[in-house]
């Protein structure tokens, strides 16, 4: 059985997406506190909240990074 990870959306001031996270858990208050933190460090541009993009989904196949300690998958789209 595959790990469950919650999808995020980075979303700027105008309501335009600026990136998506997959974050391995499913906890949506660990997810975004989770995504926050990463988006700070890595987006370059900028953000004004974290929205879940798709909900709850299987693990993706590919690699991930760790962020304070969790698997994340950034989306490139």
């Amino acid at each position: 059985m595959k790990p469950k990870v919650i999808s995020l959306k980075f979303v700027s001031a105008s309501d335009e997406p600026v990136g998506y996270l997959m974050v391995e858990t499913d906890d949506e208050v660990c997810a975004k506190q989770i995504a926050q933190g990463w988006g700070e460090k890595r987006l370059r541009k900028p953000f004004v909240r974290v929205e879940v993009h798709q909900g709850t989904i299987d693990s993706p196949e590919e690699d991930s990074e760790t962020c304070d300690g969790v698997r994340v998958w950034e989306l490139p789209f």
